[in-house]
């Protein structure tokens, strides 16, 4: 709700400098304030790229903190077990798409190559 309220208003802002011409002072090359404002906005642009960059080395810094501490976690140990029905791998898998516990994982059919088809029928 306060989202839309401000929006309106900076609507209305737009339309009473539009309607009224209260900016229009900054197209004239010979008012006092346009040095000011121009100077002002230099200073703001510098600021905001100085800001920028501080906030982008800090991600850094603590993006490599956690990948730091990610490391240092001790993988699961997988058990697995073979029947007919193909191998089951119990415990942390890592690797592929992600990373997790992983229980009942069917490999399908372990051991040498299946059968050949047989040939086609001959008419």
């Amino acid at each position: 709700m306060a989202a839309a309220g401000g929006v309106a208003a900076g609507g209305v802002a737009v339309w009473a400098v539009l309607r009224f011409g209260l900016l229009a002072w900054l197209g004239d090359k010979g008012s006092n304030a346009r040095p000011i404002v121009e100077a002002l906005s230099w200073l703001a642009g510098i600021g905001g790229l100085l800001v920028g960059v501080v906030a982008l080395v800090v991600a850094v810094r603590q993006g490599r903190a956690t990948a730091a501490d990610a490391s240092a976690a001790a993988e699961p140990v997988a058990s697995q077990s073979a029947s007919n029905q193909g191998v089951n791998i119990t415990g942390g898998v890592s690797g592929g798409s992600g990373s997790g516990p992983t229980v009942g994982v069917n490999f399908g059919q372990v051991g040498g190559a299946p059968p050949d088809p047989p040939p086609p029928a001959r008419e």
